[in-house]
């Protein structure tokens, strides 16, 4: 089989310096704004998401509006027509 022979892999071992550097050094907490990371492209999508969510509103309101009138209508022709 091609599988029974084994390679020796030479072991290295080598020091770890930016984790002995940074191990007890203790961490300075900075302050957040709440907008201090935002960008051009954040402020601009702003306006854009909540256009999105107006005109989704306008739409689902004309819907059930239409719904509403279709329904309206369908219940006086239903009167009309037990009249007759």
């Amino acid at each position: 089989m091609d599988f029974d022979q084994t390679k020796r892999i030479d072991v290295e071992v080598s020091e770890n310096q930016i984790a002995e550097n940074e191990v007890g050094v203790p961490t300075r907490r900075k302050r957040r704004r709440l907008f201090a990371e935002w960008d051009i492209l954040d402020v601009a999508l702003v306006p854009v998401v909540l256009g999105i969510f107006v005109s989704l509103g306008f739409l689902f309101a004309g819907l059930f509006r239409s719904a509403a009138a279709a329904e309206a209508a369908n219940e006086i022709a239903g009167t009309i027509a037990a009249m007759i």
